[in-house]
């Protein structure tokens, strides 16, 4: 079908093209924004409500584009979680410290501020509801917290401490309980509470943990 112009002479009519939502297979942008979509579902949906087409929807891409650059589900979470931050690595090296309540107020301090950046907190409630929620992502939680252990661990020395494993658990347990609390769960009085008196509650527990003197101590029953 032609149309005409004002003069009366033929214009070809071409068909209209619908607009792409997404950009070519190879753009990294798109990759990137792909990452950031995915990773605010996981953190609002969690891993098992969250689907490709969501994903897709939500970076406004085709989900094919994110087949593409992820193959499924579980390639876009692992990517996703791996691509914003390495919480371990800020544990790679100490300042001078010179007393237990210094390094617990370090350690907590380190690890409390990738939940207080924006940048870095759907990354972290992303990776804690899909552990918790799901066997299937629980190996991704695991292995972080372990990491996170290890490496302030051995950035402060407690690796060499009596009983090094069991205080380097007992220690993550408290961090990761806590952020589960105030940033996942959203319990009341911790969620509300400034960073700075949030973080003078949870240093005596911590340094209780990693006492260099304290030992475990069986309840004695009759």
């Amino acid at each position: 079908m032609t149309s005409r112009h004002a003069d009366g002479s033929a214009a070809s009519e071409k068909p209209l093209r619908r607009a792409r939502s997404g950009r070519r297979p190879g753009d990294s942008g798109t990759r990137e924004h792909i990452l950031e979509a995915a990773l605010r579902l996981f953190a609002d949906r969690g891993y098992a409500r969250t689907t490709i087409r969501a994903i897709a929807e939500d970076a406004r891409v085709d989900p094919a584009l994110v087949h593409h650059f992820f193959t499924n589900k579980e390639g876009v979470f692992e990517a996703a979680v791996n691509s914003s931050f390495s919480v371990s690595t800020s544990f790679d090296s100490a300042p001078a410290l010179h007393s237990d309540t210094a390094e617990a107020a370090w350690i907590a301090q380190t690890y409390f501020s990738f939940w207080e950046n924006e940048k870095t907190r759907y990354a972290m409630t992303a990776i804690y509801r899909a552990g918790l929620a799901d066997s299937a992502t629980s190996e991704v939680l695991r292995a972080r917290v372990e990491a996170s252990a290890k490496a302030w661990a051995n950035a402060t020395g407690y690796k060499d401490h009596p009983d090094a494993d069991t205080r380097a658990a007992l220690a993550s347990g408290h961090l990761a309980g806590l952020a589960l609390m105030r940033y996942v769960l959203g319990i009341q009085p911790l969620a509300d509470m400034p960073f700075d008196e949030f973080i003078a509650w949870v240093v005596p527990a911590l340094e209780m943990r990693l006492s260099r003197t304290l030992e475990a101590r069986r309840a004695e029953t009759d």
